[in-house]
């Protein structure tokens, strides 16, 4: 009767790890066990042969962003049409000269029915964006109109430094191209990402992830919501298959995290992709333990970015300042990167769920360096102890 017993009792086991050895709708991609999810090698999913994967909502609000980004530094803008694009999603034009392919991808975007102002900030303070969305209405009104004037203190224009840049800046010295889109890598990309996308609301264990009757192709809303997350990060890549070494295509985010992975922090790009792997992959294993922690890595590190560029810009702008003969023009530069990306910062995400800077530590930062006469003004010792402060968060 003992070896009966037994017998039975393995039998039961092995039925038992075969299951778990199954797939839920994926079992050609993900392997699960009890206690574990491996995902697949790069981030691809299907469902009876067919992808699932699907962002195209986010790759099209990223090039509206690189579209607008183009735009100022334009003369004679006009001011309401930046708002219409920023705002409706519409009324972007292709460039002089641009081939049929670029006027075809401008006629996608305005068809497309997505917009950036909707998305911008959404989980963030209300002040911001109407903030980012006066960075157009400012430079079309004050600094375009001001295209061949040669700025100065307290004056917008034009100016070209020693080593050949041109900036066109406000009368503070914002070149606000460069504050918008640095701007929408926290108010954009990081707020739909770590507060809209990967939260709980979105892929949570109440969100629909039942794949019972999805045919070919078809994802479920957690899914779906993931990889829309994944989208904002990776949405201009060339090929998703290969950015756990990112190409750093576009203007946002992915730019910026591949400068970091080849600098400040080497890995850190494979991180948060094995990371959305791995969560991507819980989500089809119905793991929610391995899913939430996944995607606390996802936010976390992104944040990393931000800190990272954060401080550089300032150092950079403190070098800059500091030098015998300074190049004003790269100085500028410099240091609205620095201003968007400080303005990014209430957008992080730390361990504990929380943002590394507030939204009122984030003001005062910012009022510091437009006090007085703007970027004019401030000192190469200002800037190191405002890098300093961020960098005690890394």
């Amino acid at each position: 009767m003992k070896i009966y017993y037994n017998s039975i009792k393995l039998l039961v086991a092995s039925m038992l790890i075969a299951t778990n050895f199954s797939c839920s709708s994926d079992d050609d991609q993900v392997i699960t066990t009890p206690n574990e999810v491996i995902a697949p090698d790069t981030y691809v999913f299907e469902r009876q042969g067919e992808s699932t994967v699907s962002y195209g909502g986010q790759t099209a609000r990223l090039d509206m962003a690189a579209s607008l980004f183009g735009k100022l530094n334009d003369e004679n803008v006009d001011g309401a049409s930046l708002l219409q694009m920023f705002e409706d999603g519409t009324g972007f034009t292709a460039e002089d000269g641009a081939s049929q392919d670029q006027i075809d991808a401008i006629n996608a975007l305005n068809s497309s029915g997505k917009k950036l102002g909707n998305k911008t900030a959404a989980y963030g303070d209300a002040s911001v964006q109407p903030k980012i969305a006066g960075f157009l209405t400012e430079y079309a009104e004050n600094v375009s109109t001001n295209f061949n004037v040669d700025a100065g203190v307290g004056v917008s224009g034009s100016h070209t430094g020693s080593g050949g840049r041109t900036v066109r800046i406000n009368e503070k010295g914002m070149e606000l191209n460069q504050v918008f889109a640095k701007s929408l890598i926290g108010a954009l990309v990081m707020d739909q990402v770590a507060y809209g996308y990967l939260s709980e609301v979105k892929i949570g264990d109440d969100v629909d992830n039942d794949a019972s009757a999805l045919g070919a192709g078809e994802y479920t809303t957690m899914e779906h919501h993931f990889d829309e997350g994944l989208g904002y990060v990776y949405g201009q890549e060339s090929d998703i298959t290969t950015a756990s070494t990112p190409q750093g295509n576009g203007i946002l985010f992915n730019k910026y995290l591949k400068k970091v992975n080849e600098s400040e922090e080497p890995g850190l790009a494979t991180e948060i992709y094995d990371a959305f792997k791995l969560g991507r992959a819980a989500i089809v294993a119905s793991n929610s333990e391995v899913r939430d922690e996944q995607a606390e890595i996802v936010k976390t590190k992104m944040s990393r970015v931000i800190l990272h560029k954060a401080a550089h810009y300032l150092r950079g702008a403190a070098e800059a300042k500091a030098a015998a003969d300074v190049d004003y023009a790269d100085y500028f530069h410099g240091l609205s990167e620095g201003y968007g990306f400080i303005l990014s910062l209430q957008f992080t995400y730390d361990a504990d769920g929380m943002n590394y800077f507030s939204h009122s530590e984030v003001e005062t930062m910012l009022s510091t360096l437009e006090s007085g006469n703007g970027f004019w003004d401030r000192t190469p010792s200002e800037l190191d102890d405002m890098a300093a402060q961020i960098e005690a968060k890394l």
